[in-house]
């Protein structure tokens, strides 16, 4: 069973239909095999505190159909409607995955599970603890600020009402309704506010599992490096709803870059609201994220990172897994920017790796190769495209690379002779957006040595119907429907990228994918 968007109502709004499953395209899988991994393979879950004060989603606007600049700034991305849904899209995902415990192709048994990075999406302690709790299996509870109300800019509260969010408990007397259900269809949810933040027992993944840092485990909304001033105010108790007056649009999306430097402006006489103060929304400092990991005391798992990676403030490793060597890097540029890169001493590392490798290799980051362009760096340099390809292409052990970042299913070959010489790239969708999936891969061996990599699409747990959405999986459900409803991404509202284009090609889903002997 799978899920697609339905015909649009007179506002745009789709329904989720049930679908059957996508049949596996490419080559034939062989009947029999010898495993040499098989892996959930999760990205971005993007679990997040969105009542955080600092979070600028009032950005976002100008991403929105009616902006006279939309075809100037495309994608800001720092608003989204479902965002303090995400932690149940998570539980949800996990309730799925724990049912798959053999590749639906192979048979063989699975091996654990591979998160690739931005499993947090504002790099705060309390969301780095949620996604523990989650992965985990222990009680949490996910909100933030005063635990009497929902604080974020979705709230109900008249006095600092805007319609261009949604308020899914409906309009405050006297006010206009917002644009997403007045113009958009989206739906009024009675009590969501509420039911979010409610505190549950994680269901907890029961496979090993290894975590790959990401821009937004790192960064501020994925781009700016912590400060201290940036800090305080996070942890404090102004909510700003809109840039200082010696601030300009143009100057803020110049801050925030692919490629850094990147910063937040001073807040100087930027307009706010009073909202509660919380330290758990600290910034995650360096080598915090692998030292939480290490301490996390949940099912048994394999992080990866050990004592070291504290001390050395590292978030790369190798380890072993089935017949793999799995070698996990962190693209992410400290310094700032979005997109990703290596400093030279990883690069070293990894063909160190490389050259003592005795077995395949898989390749695990959250920046895709086509995304490691972020060569800013104040002191050392970075290691980019086009130097990382030629290195890996070098060693033939390497036969897949995972990785995330883009949001979308996606699979490209890296080498200059397909299924012969390189290795496949797998990028995997989002727990953020539309369709909000994962996915399960085989890596086999059929008896003449010819390596085949089946990939099959996973929805998480979450039905159709969203009921009252009260439970984490109705909750995960009308999370869904919500990411599949974003007005910024609706074709015949002029987006350059229907929502679709996150579920990619038939190709980049269920298909089976060949690499000749070695």
């Amino acid at each position: 069973m799978a899920y697609a968007r339905g015909e649009a109502n007179a506002l745009g709004w789709r329904d989720l239909v049930v679908t059957p499953d996508e049949a596996h395209i490419g080559h034939q899988f062989p009947t029999a095999s010898t495993p040499l991994l098989v892996l959930h393979h999760l990205s971005d879950l993007h679990v997040c505190d969105a009542q955080s004060p600092t979070r600028p989603e009032y950005l976002d606007r100008w991403a929105d159909p009616d902006s006279p600049i939309r075809g100037t700034v495309g994608t800001i991305g720092t608003y989204r409607p479902q965002s303090m849904l995400s932690p149940h899209v998570v539980e949800a995902m996990i309730q799925s995955l724990n049912t798959i415990t053999t590749g639906p192709l192979s048979g063989h048994a699975i091996d654990g599970a591979i998160i690739t990075g931005d499993t947090t999406d504002n790099a705060q302690l309390n969301e780095v603890s949620w996604y523990l709790a989650l992965l985990d299996g222990l009680d949490f509870r996910p909100d933030s600020g005063d635990h009497q109300r929902y604080e974020g800019v979705i709230d109900d509260g008249a006095a600092h009402y805007d319609t261009r969010y949604w308020h899914p408990h409906g309009t405050p007397a006297g006010k206009e309704d917002d644009d997403a259900r007045a113009k958009y269809g989206f739906p009024v949810v009675p009590n969501l506010l509420n039911s979010c933040r409610a505190a549950f027992k994680a269901t907890g993944l029961h496979f090993p599992w290894f975590a790959v840092h990401g821009n937004h485990d790192g960064l501020l909304q994925g781009t700016v490096a912590p400060e201290p001033n940036i800090n305080s105010a996070m942890i404090g108790d102004k909510r700003y709803t809109d840039l200082p007056s010696n601030v300009t649009l143009a100057d803020v999306l110049s801050s925030f870059q692919e490629i850094g430097p990147a910063s937040y402006p001073l807040a100087l006489d930027a307009p706010f609201t009073q909202v509660s103060a919380d330290v758990e929304r600290r910034a995650v400092l360096r080598g915090e994220y692998a030292a939480m990991h290490v301490a996390s005391p949940g099912l048994p798992k394999g992080h990866g990172f050990t004592q070291e990676h504290i001390d050395k403030k590292h978030m790369y490793y190798s380890t072993l897994i089935g017949a793999i060597k799995l070698i996990v890097i962190d693209s992410v540029n400290h310094f700032g920017g979005w997109q990703g890169s290596l400093d030279v001493e990883q690069f070293e590392w990894l063909e160190r790796e490389l050259a003592s490798a005795d077995r395949p290799v898989v390749l695990a980051s959250h920046h895709p190769l086509s995304t490691m362009f972020n060569s800013y760096a104040p002191s050392g340099r970075r290691v980019c495209i086009e130097e990382i390809q030629e290195m890996l292409l070098k060693y033939p052990s390497i036969i897949a690379w995972f990785a995330g970042h883009e949001h979308r299913h996606h699979i490209k070959w890296i080498g200059p002779e397909e299924e012969v010489r390189g290795f496949w790239q797998i990028e995997t969708a989002s727990h953020a957006d539309w369709p909000q999936q994962s996915r399960t891969i085989e890596i086999v061996a059929d008896s003449t040595g010819d390596i085949y990599l089946g990939l099959s699409i996973v929805d998480h747990a979450g039905a159709i119907d969203y009921g009252v959405a009260t439970s984490p999986l109705e909750i995960a459900a009308l999370s869904r429907v919500l990411s599949a409803n974003i007005w910024q991404k609706r074709a015949e509202l002029g987006a350059n990228h229907d929502v679709n284009w996150w579920c990619g090609q038939p190709t980049d889903r269920n298909v089976i994918l060949k690499i000749n002997k070695r």
